[in-house]
C-alpha cells in the first residue's frame, strides 16, 4: 500500500467515526428534547368510593349494635341475678309480720303485708315490682306494684321459715319489662322492643310494635333503616321473652 492509500484510509476512518459521533449526538439531542411522559394516573371510580364508604358505615353500625346487645344482656342479667335481688329477698324473708301471718294461715294478712312492702318508703330504693308466696304449688299471695306487674322480669326465690317450719316460697321481681326497655334504651341510645309469648309488647319505638322483625338483619320503619339484632330471655312464670335491638344506620 502506498503512502497515498494509507492517508486515504485514515481519513475514511475519521469520517466514519465522526459520522457515528454525529448520529449519537443527534439521538441524544432528540431524547433531551422529548422527555419521557409520566405514567398515566389511575382513574378513581366514584362508585368504588361510595361502596367503600358504605362498607365502612355498615361495619361501624354492626360493631355498635353488637355492643348494644351486650349492654342489654348485662342489664337483664343484673335484674335477675344481681346482688340487689339477693338483698331484697333476704329482707322480705325476714319480715316478721309476713311470717306471722303465714304461720297463722292468715292469707289476707300476708297479702296486706306484701302490698305494704311494695309501697313502703324503702321501695323507692328496693324497686320491687312483684311479690308472690307459694305453698305446695298454690299461690297464697300475689302483689303487684302497678298494672305492669303482670309483665316482669324473672324472679328470684327463697324459702320462708319460722322457728324451723317451712311456710312457703317467696318469689320477687325487681323490674317490670317496661322498666327494662326504658333503662336499656337510655344506656344504649338504640330502640328496644320486647315481646312476650303471651303477646305483651313493650317498646321505645311505638311504630315497631306492629312490624314483623327479623331475628337479625335490617328493617325499614316509616322510612328509617335500622340494623336489627335479637336475643331471648325468660320472665316471670317461665314465659319466653324476645328482645330486639334496633340501631339506625
Amino acid at each position: 500500500m502506498t503512502v497515498v492509500d494509507v492517508a486515504w484510509a485514515g481519513r475514511a476512518r475519521l469520517v466514519s467515526v465522526g459520522a457515528c459521533a454525529a448520529v449519537a449526538a443527534a439521538l441524544a439531542a432528540c431524547g433531551a428534547g422529548s422527555p419521557t411522559a409520566p405514567p398515566p394516573r389511575a382513574k378513581t371510580s366514584s362508585s368504588s368510593s361510595r361502596t367503600t364508604r358504605s362498607a365502612t358505615t355498615a361495619s361501624s353500625t354492626s360493631s355498635r349494635i353488637d355492643a348494644d346487645v351486650a349492654v342489654a344482656k348485662r342489664v337483664y342479667g343484673n335484674e335477675v341475678h344481681g346482688w340487689k335481688l339477693s338483698q331484697q329477698l333476704a329482707r322480705i324473708a325476714s319480715d316478721s309480720v309476713l311470717l306471722a301471718a303465714l304461720a297463722r294461715g292468715e292469707r289476707r294478712g300476708a297479702q296486706r303485708e306484701c302490698d305494704r312492702q311494695l309501697h313502703a318508703p324503702v321501695e323507692h330504693y328496693a324497686h320491687i315490682t312483684r311479690i308472690s308466696v307459694l305453698r305446695g304449688g298454690h299461690v297464697l299471695v300475689n302483689s303487684t306494684l302497678n298494672p305492669d306487674g303482670v309483665f316482669v322480669v324473672a324472679p328470684g326465690s327463697t324459702v320462708l321459715r319460722s322457728r324451723g317450719r317451712v311456710l312457703g316460697t317467696v318469689l320477687l321481681s325487681l323490674q317490670d319489662v317496661t322498666g327494662f326497655v326504658k333503662l336499656t334504651h337510655r344506656l344504649t341510645g338504640a330502640e328496644i322492643l320486647a315481646r312476650g309469648s303471651s303477646g305483651h309488647v313493650r317498646t321505645s319505638l311505638p311504630a315497631a310494635a306492629g312490624v314483623k322483625l327479623p331475628a337479625s338483619g335490617r328493617v325499614t320503619i316509616r322510612g328509617v333503616s335500622y340494623q336489627v339484632r335479637s336475643f331471648g330471655e325468660t320472665i316471670w312464670g317461665g314465659e319466653a321473652l324476645t328482645v330486639w335491638i334496633l340501631a339506625r344506620g
